[in-house]
């Protein structure tokens, strides 16, 4: 599957561009990361991603143009991560600040796991380099991965099986380390332990309103009539379905999950044939402790290509426990290894997770780009236009028609 590349989308016009983005903001980190840094000339901010790609949050990507003491100059560039002005989005950072979250991810977990493998002599990286600089708000500075070639797939065509093997290697790579961590340290601090849907309000506006939108467009679905019954009883135990996520079992094999591991966060370097070299993780605010169905379900429903999606699932999971296995046992995990049914085991027992998956997640995954798509629509009780057409795209409906059956068969709607 060729990538994709969104450079001729992503323009300047009607960005929001903080009022604290400004040379002085930066100088600091130039002086530590430029030698002989000697003054910033000029600063440009714009969109770092397409209308309609980001949600939660305002990607820009900064250049800065540098003076060094021999006169020369060139130009260094961040991508900085700020949240929309919508109402929405601050309430939430009121009760979640996920950039305080994002910032501690890459700044103390990430090389944290990545120095484990480092002492088991093994090179993983997980995601961009990210820095700290004196700001006056919600923020989260990275490294520009686009100059190292770094770039997303296409989420409208979805994942092939290439893609979807690096993704999963690498979730095994994190699901390992994150594990074997907290053997050898303790638990972590709990603002990375409890995901996105720790409250009551973002789960009757998340889910709740968009499995009502689903049954109430069911019925343009091919083949809705042998599980629509299913679905309405489904529909009413979503919070049932997530509250069981909520606190993870002792008897379970538990990790850090990345809680958001869908396609347009993770990004992928090839080389000149094409071929994946690296695939790296971004947007880092809402991880999650607990079972690995839950980043399985939610990567594996929400970004793969239909053609094997419910064809190859059984084989993903294989394919992701043994490279659970393999590095788990190269960071001398001392428990009993998860075997593979019981990573099975986990996924039967959360299966409702997988009908959230499909019915709110892969919807927006899969709708066209949309201008102004920001946390308000998603959460609005009003805004029912633009929630219809997340269930009326003929897109997703051709989705849904695959995978309803397939989880109605697997007792995800029981």
């Amino acid at each position: 599957m060729p990538p994709q590349t969104n450079d001729e989308e992503v323009g300047q016009s009607d960005v929001q561009i903080p009022d604290w983005v400004k040379p002085e903001a930066f100088q600091d980190l130039l002086k530590n990361k430029v030698k002989d840094y000697k003054k910033t000339k000029a600063l440009r901010a714009k969109a770092g991603v397409a209308a309609g790609e980001n949600y939660a949050t305002i990607m820009l990507r900064l250049e800065l143009d540098v003076e060094t003491k021999d006169n020369s100059q060139f130009t260094k560039a961040f991508m900085l991560k700020t949240p929309h002005q919508s109402g929405a989005c601050r309430k939430l950072l009121e009760t979640n600040n996920i950039f305080d979250v994002e910032r501690g991810m890459y700044l103390e977990v990430v090389p944290e796991l990545e120095q484990m493998y480092r002492d088991v002599g093994v090179e993983v990286k997980f995601g961009a380099e990210a820095y700290e600089i004196e700001a006056s708000d919600y923020y989260v500075l990275l490294e520009d991965l686009k100059p190292r070639g770094f770039k997303n797939a296409d989420r409208l065509q979805g994942l092939d099986q290439a893609h979807t093997e690096n993704v999963l290697k690498k979730f095994a790579q994190w699901h390992a380390a994150s594990a074997v961590r907290v053997e050898l340290k303790g638990p972590y601090n709990e603002k990375y332990t409890k995901g996105f849907f720790e409250t009551k309000e973002i789960m009757d506006t998340f889910c709740k309103s968009s499995t009502k939108t689903l049954l109430k467009q069911i019925d343009q679905y091919e083949g809705h009539e042998a599980y629509v019954n299913d679905l309405h009883s489904v529909s009413e135990k979503s919070f049932d379905i997530v509250n069981d996520l909520m606190e993870p079992k002792s008897d379970e094999f538990n990790a850090l999950n990345h809680g958001d591991g869908w396609s347009n966060n993770i990004m992928f370097q090839y080389n000149d044939k094409g071929e994946i070299l690296n695939t790296y993780f971004v947007d880092l605010q809402l991880p999650k402790w607990g079972t690995v169905a839950q980043d399985l379900y939610y990567f594996l429903l929400s970004s793969t290509s239909l053609d094997i999606k419910t064809t190859k699932f059984d084989y993903f999971i294989w394919f992701y426990h043994s490279e659970l296995i393999k590095h788990l046992k190269l960071l001398n995990y001392s428990k009993t290894l998860p075997t593979l049914r019981n990573i099975r085991d986990a996924l039967n027992k959360y299966s409702g997770w997988a009908f959230l998956c499909s019915a709110c997640v892969m919807a927006y995954v899969l709708l066209d780009p949309t201008d102004g798509a920001d946390l308000d629509k998603i959460i609005s009780a009003e805004d029912s236009s633009f929630r219809d057409s997340l269930y009326t795209n003929p897109r997703y409906r051709k989705h849904m028609e695959v995978l309803m059956p397939w989880l109605q068969q697997r007792g995800a709607l029981g």
